[in-house]
């Protein structure tokens, strides 16, 4: 081969790695962005674009005297599939047999919440995050 078509392989190759990390750069999406919690809400699980196990539960820590109401992928969860743990405001929910959801589906799943206090003075507010499954 001539000297120049070895210039122009390299120079080729140079310019596709150059590109690759331009658009690997460019798309880069940073899921460790922390959303801030509201400050109602003691805890959650899982956290805000966390990556878990198909055999995840919801973990929703409240003050106590807090109500909530559970939506999942734009369904309302009844209140009699959410376990209550009445001393610490705990709520939890999971998939299964005879529930609005039998198992979580792969991929992105959108969780909103609402709350309002039911003793003393008024308080309501809501929290939407996102989480996937795999």
């Amino acid at each position: 081969m001539k000297k120049n078509t070895y210039r122009l392989i390299i120079l080729s190759l140079t310019a596709l790695l150059s590109l690759t990390i331009y658009f690997g750069i460019s798309f880069y999406q940073n899921n460790n962005e922390t959303k801030e919690l509201p400050s109602v809400i003691e805890n959650i699980s899982p956290l805000p674009n966390d990556q878990v196990p198909q055999q995840a539960s919801l973990e929703i820590d409240l003050p106590v005297g807090y109500e909530l109401t559970l939506i999942v992928d734009n369904y309302i969860i009844p209140s009699s599939e959410i376990l209550y743990i009445e001393g610490t405001g705990v709520y939890v929910w999971k998939p299964g047999p005879n529930k609005t959801f039998e198992v979580w589906n792969p991929g992105k799943h959108e969780i909103k919440i609402t709350w309002s206090r039911v003793t003393g003075l008024p308080d309501v507010g809501e929290f939407t995050w996102t989480f996937s499954t795999y």
